[in-house]
């Protein structure tokens, strides 16, 4: 019942405010006036009862008209509810003053009761219309009053106090209303002027912070370099929420982690570490994507043992987002106790996060294109070596390889190889069209091509035949046509793969082929298929020989079981050499052993790594023939070099007298007209003696053929004697050249043929004054150098021309000039060297342009053991 009652006094709420403020001001003075004025009710039945006169109609009618504004009130008519109520009121007082009383009567002070409650509900305006028609109404009773059209009496005091405490009573509640209403008001106000002042305290730290996020955005996106910029975005994000503990994780390239790149205070030394995903606050916020705020990390799960030694109370982590991907996480640390982190905190971050993001994808995107312009940079440098290289490889290419236009197919460039299987000559074929220079047999045929290449862009034509320019020289080349753009004109690139030899070879293969099946099947071989561990496999019989037992009786045995024991380890061992090397080895072995009277050949070609071939051919008639021919070939080479022996000798060695003797006859000549007969008489006798000595060496030479044999008897000869008969030999050509010969004392003995050893030495003087040269003084020097293997080595030293190092092989061979138009036949040295050579010795040269030449010649001092 107390809830029923106090809900039915109670004001209604409305959504407007004032709305409601001026309901509640109705509803509180109403419920009191009809209180007052029922209990007035009450008392003045009473006193009507008593004294007969009572205004009770007035009384209820103002009742029933507060009650009637109250039911306004609850539908909502506030506004029209206070006009009815204000209005009502007014006039039932003027009433109540025009029928009692007029000016003196209560009534007429109840009109202030009016003015205030129309004053409070509908505010000055209506109060002052009210107030004007309230002074109206007095004027009018004290006009009338005045005028004697109205007559009064004057109400008792009790009366009078009754109706006067009861416009108190009712100015007093009013004047409570009107109090308590501004109360309201000036709590409201205050209320209102606090959260004003809280907005714009918000709103100024807001503007701060949005300063602060202006500047750090424009700092962070004028730096280009990642290391700097994170440095600065963590420093920044600090000085942000006042602390000096932070860290910035990436996400490594591959995916695979978080890595701590930057960290102040006690998080820098985790610098480099790394996180996975769900592992701590950074972990977890790289899988979510969203901001997270532990204000107790002590007590969170998912806590790191670290951090919480390292102290950590509040920690925030957002993510750095660039679209809708995670490329790292900022967070932030508290170590105070007392420090917790707020919303406008998280959502200021949350901005701090995204331009921070950007930035650094910036700073990425900057490293990247600063590494694609070095890549760049490098990739042009490469090219341009590469071009080089192309330049090089292009003209050292074995492939003919040459550049033409594609209209008119004027040819632009060549490589040497192109040159060079051309014929077309560089300096005067660029520039020049294809019907210039007669590449194509007729012009048809090249628009033919024209329209192939352009439909083709490639073509390969692997039997390419054409003729060398100007020589017609026939080749075969595989040609390959390529489509290319040089400087916005379309070329040809043309590559010719000279294959002419290979042609040959084809056809000569192909002869080969034929040659060799046509020998296959005359082969007189026995072939036989073995394994690696010797087991026979297969047999191919021969046109002319059979095994000397079946097939049967062989195959799948192993050659230890059929073969001698030395026959046998023979095979085995040309097997596995032929298994292991993929070569071919061949031996001999005759049969039967000891005796040898049938001889074989065995070829060994491997199959695979685990069969080899076994061809086997008798070979005792080719042993035959060949025994017979080794003798008949030692035979004829012994006849030979005697035939050449004797044909060097007499077309070279008797030339020397020959000259001894025509130098000496001009020296008889110049000797008659002189007189000087002793000269004449010594010059005679050297004539005389040259001449014996041809005719000694051609009996000797004569009496060797007769006997087929070349070499007179060894004999121990001393050298310095050999030495004195070849300068005596060639004593005219020495005199013609004023040649001073030095031969020095003490030379040893030597072991040879006396008469070649003097060949040997005649032949080295005579070579040596036949290429003095110009020398004012020329000189021969015939001495010992030394030893070589126990041989003496002798030496002829001149002072002449001497002879290229390049030479120095070459002059020993036979008929080799250096001087083609010099006298001699170009054998003496070839003689020398043979002479030497049979004795066991050697001879070299040593000798410069200019210096003179050396000759050294080794000789035995005894016979061979």
């Amino acid at each position: 019942m107390p809830n029923r009652l106090r809900r039915f006094l109670a004001p209604p709420i409305f959504a407007d405010e004032e709305k409601t403020r001026v309901a509640l001001v109705l509803n509180s003075f109403v419920w009191s006036a009809i209180a007052i004025l029922l209990s007035i009710v009450l008392f003045r039945m009473v006193a009507w009862a008593e004294n007969g006169y009572v205004p009770i109609l007035v009384l209820l009618t103002v009742v029933g008209v507060l009650a009637g504004g109250q039911i306004l009130i609850r539908r909502g008519y506030v506004r029209g509810a206070s006009i009815f109520l204000v209005s009502a009121l007014w006039i039932v007082m003027t009433y109540q003053a025009w029928e009692a009383d007029g000016i003196r009567d209560a009534a007429v002070i109840a009109y202030i009761v009016v003015i205030i409650f129309s004053s409070l509900l509908l505010g000055w305006r209506f109060a002052s219309a009210v107030g004007g028609l309230s002074v109206a109404a007095i004027w009018v009773f004290a006009i009338m009053e005045k005028n004697g059209l109205r007559s009064f009496h004057v109400d008792t005091s009790f009366n009078y106090a009754r109706d006067i405490s009861l416009v108190i009573i009712l100015i007093g509640i009013l004047i409570y209303l009107l109090i308590s209403s501004w109360s309201r008001t000036l709590q409201s106000a205050r209320l209102e002027l606090n959260e004003r002042l809280r907005i714009e305290e918000k709103l100024q730290r807001q503007a701060d912070y949005l300063t602060a996020l202006n500047e750090t955005a424009m700092g962070l996106l004028s730096r280009s370099e990642l290391q700097p910029l994170l440095e600065s975005i963590l420093t920044r994000a600090c000085d942000l929420l006042n602390t000096r503990h932070g860290l910035i994780d990436l996400v490594l390239p591959d995916g695979s982690a978080l890595r701590q790149d930057v960290g102040h205070g006690v998080l820098s030394k985790y610098n480099g570490t790394l996180t996975g995903k769900n592992e701590g606050v950074t972990g977890s916020v790289w899988v979510s994507g969203q901001p997270m705020v532990i204000q107790e990390y002590g007590t969170w799960e998912k806590s790191l043992p670290d951090f919480i030694d390292a102290g950590f109370n509040a920690v925030l982590g957002v993510p750095l987002k660039v679209g809708n991907v995670v490329i790292g996480v900022l967070a932030i640390s508290y170590l105070e106790k007392e420090r917790t982190f707020t919303e406008e905190q998280v959502r200021l971050m949350e901005q701090f996060a995204a331009l921070a993001a950007l930035a650094i994808d910036n700073a990425r995107l900057y490293e990247q294109a600063q590494k694609e312009i070095h890549e760049r940079s490098v990739v042009e440098i490469e090219l341009r070596a590469s071009e080089e290289r192309f330049r090089k490889v292009f003209q050292a290419s074995p492939v003919a390889i040459c550049i033409t236009s594609l209209d008119n197919g004027t040819l632009l460039d060549g490589n040497d190889a192109y040159w060079k299987m051309s014929g077309y000559d560089p300096k005067e074929s660029i520039g020049r069209s294809a019907e210039e220079l007669e590449m194509w047999d007729s012009m048809e045929d090249r628009l033919h091509f024209v329209t192939q290449i352009k439909a083709q862009h490639s073509i390969l034509n692997s039997s390419y035949e054409f003729l060398t320019y100007l020589t017609l020289e026939r080749h075969f080349a595989i040609a390959l046509y390529e489509l290319i753009e040089i400087k916005d004109q379309t070329c040809v690139l043309s590559m010719f793969y000279d294959i002419t030899e290979q042609k040959q070879a084809e056809d000569a293969l192909k002869n080969t082929e034929a040659r060799t099946r046509a020998i296959l099947t005359s082969i007189p071989d026995m072939i036989f298929e073995v394994s690696k561990d010797g087991t026979f496999l297969d047999f191919m019989a021969s046109a002319e020989h059979r095994p000397v037992m079946p097939p049967a009786q062989f195959l799948g045995r192993n050659i230890r079981e059929l073969f001698p024991k030395a026959i046998a380890e023979q095979t085995l061992f040309a097997l596995e050499r032929t298994l292991e090397t993929d070569q071919v080895h061949a031996f001999e072995y005759g049969l039967p052993p000891g005796e040898e009277i049938q001889f074989f050949e065995a070829r060994v070609a491997a199959i695979s790594s685990e069969s080899a071939m076994i061809m086997v051919r008798d070979i005792s008639q080719r042993k035959w023939v060949e025994t017979e021919r080794e003798k008949l070939i030692n035979e004829l080479e012994e006849k030979n070099s005697e035939l050449e022996r004797f044909t060097y000798t007499v077309s070279h060695d008797l030339k020397s007298p020959l000259i001894t003797i025509k130098g000496f006859l001009g020296f008889l000549e110049q000797d008659a007209f002189s007189g000087n007969s002793v000269r004449l008489k010594t010059d005679i006798t050297r004539i005389a003696d040259a001449t014996d000595r041809m005719q000694t060496l051609l009996n000797e030479l004569l009496e060797l053929s007769r006997v087929g044999r070349l070499m007179n008897v060894y004999q121990s000869i001393n050298f310095a004697d050999l030495a004195s008969a070849a300068v005596d030999i060639v004593q005219g050509r020495l005199v013609a050249g004023n040649l001073q010969v030095h031969i020095q004392e003490n030379l040893p003995v030597v072991y040879g043929d006396r008469q070649r050893l003097v060949e040997v030495l005649q032949n080295l003087i005579d070579n040596a004054a036949k290429f003095i040269g110009t020398q004012t003084q020329p000189r021969i020097e015939i001495g010992l150098h030394g030893y070589e293997d126990e041989k003496p080595i002798f030496y002829v030293k001149d002072n002449g021309m001497g002879i290229e190092t390049i030479h120095h092989d070459r002059i020993f061979g036979l008929f080799n000039k250096l001087d083609a138009n010099s006298e001699g036949t170009g054998i003496g040295l070839a003689l020398v060297k043979r002479i030497v050579e049979v004795h066991g010795g050697r001879i070299w040269v040593q000798s410069e342009t200019g210096i003179g030449s050396t000759f050294f010649f080794t000789l035995p001092t005894g016979p061979a053991s």
